[in-house]
C-alpha cells in the first residue's frame, strides 16, 4: 500500500531529506519500485529554470531563471544563499569559476555579469554583446570567460571584466560555446549550420561544415582531437579538430539531435534526438551500435558519469534517467518534475544528479 502525506499549501518542509515546495497543495508519496524520488527540491523561482550547475567542490548549485534571476543554494540543506538579482531579462546560463569564489550568469537583455558567491553582489557587467546573450562559462583556470550570443559573436572577457577578445565570423546566431580541454581554442556553434574553433588570439582556426540546417551543439572529445557538432538536419557529425575534415556523418535519429557527448577514449559517441532516442555511435566507423529507448519525448541532455559506466539523460517527458552504458539497461528513473526538464549533470562525486525544469524548480536525486 502506498503512504500519502497531504501537505497544507504554502509552506517549505522537509520529507524524508526532501524540501517540497508547496505553494499549491500536493500530495507526497513513497516511491513505487524503480522510481527514485528527490532528496532536495530547490524552490523559489518564479518561472522555469533554464540552467543549474554545481559548483566544483560541490558544496553548492547555482540556478537561472526566465524571471531574470539566478539563486545560489546550499547543495546539502537546500537552503537559498542569495539571489542574484539585477538583469533585465531571463537569465539563460550559468558558471561558477574553479575556484568556487565567482559566479557568471547569461542573459537575453544582452549582458553577462559577474558576481561574488560570499556576498551575492554583482562585481562586474559584460556589456558588449548586441543581443541575447545564451552561454557563458569560465576557462579551466578561471582567468577567462567565454559569452556567446545571438549577435553572431563570441567573446572573451577576464574575470575583472575587460573585453579581451571578440570572435566575429558567423552568420547566424550562436547556440554553444565551449573551451577546449587543454583551455587553447573555442568551439562555437551556430544557426548558420556550422559549427567553428578558434584560437584565444581571435583567429578563426577550422569551420566544421556539412550540415544542411542550424547546428544545436558542438562539443570536443577529452584529448581535443576530435569534434561532434548536433544539427536540426537529424545527423550528427564527427570531425578532426586539427585539419576541419568531417570523418563520419553519424545517421540514424528520426529527427534534430540535440545533445552529443564522447566516450572517454574518443572511440563512441552518445547523442540525444528529438525522436525520444539516445543513439551510441562508432566513431571510426558512424555504425549506430545501440538505441536507448526509454523516453518518451525529446531527449535534451546527454551525459556520462565519470568512469563512463553510467549514461544520464533528461527531456521533456518529466523524467530523467540512468542506464548502465554496458547493457542499455536503465538503472533508475528519476521523476518528480511537473514540466520539460532542460538539463541535468552528474556531481562532481557522481553521487548525485542535479535538475533543472520548465516546472520552476531544479531537483537534487541520490544515485
Amino acid at each position: 500500500m502506498t503512504a500519502q502525506v497531504r501537505i497544507a499549501p504554502g509552506r517549505l518542509i522537509h520529507t524524508g531529506g526532501s524540501v517540497v515546495d508547496t505553494a499549491s497543495d500536493a500530495t507526497v508519496q513513497d516511491s513505487p519500485r524503480g522510481l527514485c524520488f528527490p532528496s532536495l527540491v530547490l524552490a523559489g523561482h518564479r518561472q522555469a529554470v533554464t540552467a543549474a550547475v554545481w559548483s566544483p567542490d560541490g558544496q553548492r548549485v547555482v540556478t537561472a531563471s526566465q524571471d531574470g534571476t539566478a539563486k545560489v543554494w546550499d547543495a546539502v540543506t537546500g537552503y537559498c544563499e542569495h539571489t542574484l538579482e539585477g538583469h533585465e531579462g531571463a537569465v539563460t546560463s550559468v558558471a561558477v569559476s574553479p575556484d568556487n569564489v565567482k559566479v557568471a550568469t547569461a542573459s537575453t537583455d544582452r549582458t553577462a555579469r559577474i558576481w561574488d558567491v560570499e556576498t551575492g553582489e554583482c562585481a562586474k557587467v559584460l556589456d558588449a554583446h548586441t543581443g541575447p546573450v545564451f552561454v557563458v562559462q569560465f576557462s579551466a583556470g578561471g582567468t577567462e570567460v567565454l559569452t556567446a550570443s545571438a549577435d553572431r559573436t563570441a567573446r572573451l572577457w577576464s574575470p575583472s571584466g575587460e573585453l579581451l577578445r571578440k570572435l566575429s565570423g558567423h552568420t547566424q546566431a550562436l547556440y554553444s560555446a565551449t573551451f577546449s580541454p587543454g583551455g587553447t581554442e573555442v568551439l562555437t556553434a551556430s544557426h548558420d549550420k556550422t559549427a567553428r574553433l578558434w584560437d584565444l588570439s581571435g583567429e578563426l582556426r577550422q569551420t566544421f561544415s556539412g550540415h544542411s540546417a542550424h547546428v544545436y551543439k558542438a562539443v570536443f572529445a577529452a584529448d581535443g582531437a576530435k569534434v561532434v557538432t548536433c544539427s536540426a538536419d537529424d545527423t550528427a557529425r564527427v570531425f578532426e579538430a586539427a585539419t576541419g575534415q568531417c570523418t563520419r556523418t553519424l545517421v540514424g535519429h528520426a529527427s534534430a539531435v540535440y545533445a552529443a557527448a564522447f566516450t572517454p577514449d574518443g572511440s563512441q559517441v552518445l547523442t540525444g534526438s528529438a525522436d525520444t532516442h539516445v543513439g551510441l555511435f562508432d566513431v571510426a566507423t558512424g555504425q549506430l551500435l545501440r538505441l536507448f529507448q526509454e523516453h518518451a519525448m525529446a531527449v535534451h541532455t546527454v551525459a556520462l558519469s565519470a568512469d563512463a559506466s553510467q549514461v544520464l539523460t533528461a527531456g521533456d517527458d518529466r523524467s530523467v534517467r540512468i542506464f548502465d552504458f554496458a547493457s542499455g539497461e536503465c538503472l533508475r528513473c528519476f521523476e518528480g518534475h511537473g514540466d520539460h526538464v532542460y538539463t541535468a549533470c552528474f556531481s562532481p562525486s557522481c553521487k548525485q544528479v542535479l535538475t533543472a525544469s520548465e516546472d520552476a524548480t531544479a531537483k537534487i536525486f541520490d544515485i
